[in-house]
């Protein structure tokens, strides 16, 4: 079983985050495992086995591709020994540089989606960094994303921060900020402020060394502790204790 990424052409990075892959060998019994949010949206191949949900449905058949969209929650898949997927990972609201898509419809799915470019780049496996770079410069058509300043300031702050500072901050209505966040992210803005101050907090919580849970929770912007479990526990399924 193996998890690696692969950072993109530097001149990509402001919009795509990684390429990854993720691997089961066929020594391996199928397992469950569990994927958290990450604000991201993701184009999928699935290069291997069936990749079903937590309660048996088909989430990826083999040798399809799929656009899953920002997740607000967490999803667990069975992997099968054999699984092999390949995934180019967008940041928010970053996936409009390169495709004219409403995510909407894709929020918390894996939508089939076929770019026929990319799967005949991803299915040759040679040299697969090196083409998906040149196929994404070549198809980068809107250098300035109005999204992209806002999302800079909302992990700048790592989500602690208003609707109304970013309103101020960018001399944009909230109806066209609220337009713009649900077709390029799919969710809200507070939606958005909201899972970007979980990854962090999630981030610190995984590393505290010794620091206790009331102490993180005032330190990124929750009310109190139990403030921090309730969310922690809507995005992951878990306790702090058990992440």
């Amino acid at each position: 079983m193996g998890y690696k990424e692969y950072l993109p052409h530097p001149a990509l990075r402001s919009y795509i985050d990684a390429y990854w892959t993720f691997s089961v060998g066929e020594e391996i019994s199928p397992y469950t495992y569990r994927i958290l949010p990450d604000c991201c949206a993701d184009i999928i191949y699935n290069m291997g086995t069936t990749v079903y949900g937590a309660n048996g449905h088909t989430v990826m058949l083999p040798e399809e591709s799929y656009l899953v969209g920002t997740m607000t929650t967490f999803r667990d898949s069975i992997r099968q020994s054999g699984s092999s997927t390949i995934g180019i990972r967008f940041k928010p609201g970053s996936i409009a540089a390169f495709y004219s898509l409403d995510l909407k419809e894709a929020t918390n799915q894996a939508v089939p989606y076929e770019d026929k470019q990319l799967a005949e780049i991803i299915h040759q496996r040679k040299d697969v960094k090196r083409k998906l770079d040149s196929y994404f410069l070549k198809k980068l058509h809107t250098p300035y994303l109005p999204i992209t300043a806002v999302m800079e300031d909302i992990s700048a702050y790592k989500g602690q921060l208003s609707v109304a500072d970013l309103l101020s901050r960018h001399a944009m209505s909230e109806r066209k900020l609220e337009r713009i966040f649900k077709q390029h992210t799919g969710v809200s803005i507070k939606g958005m402020i909201r899972l970007v101050r979980f990854t962090n907090v999630l981030h610190t919580i995984k590393n505290n060394n010794g620091v206790n849970l009331t102490s993180i929770a005032y330190a990124a912007g929750y009310y109190d502790q139990a403030h921090l479990c309730n969310e922690v526990k809507s995005f992951t399924g878990l306790t702090p204790a058990q992440l």
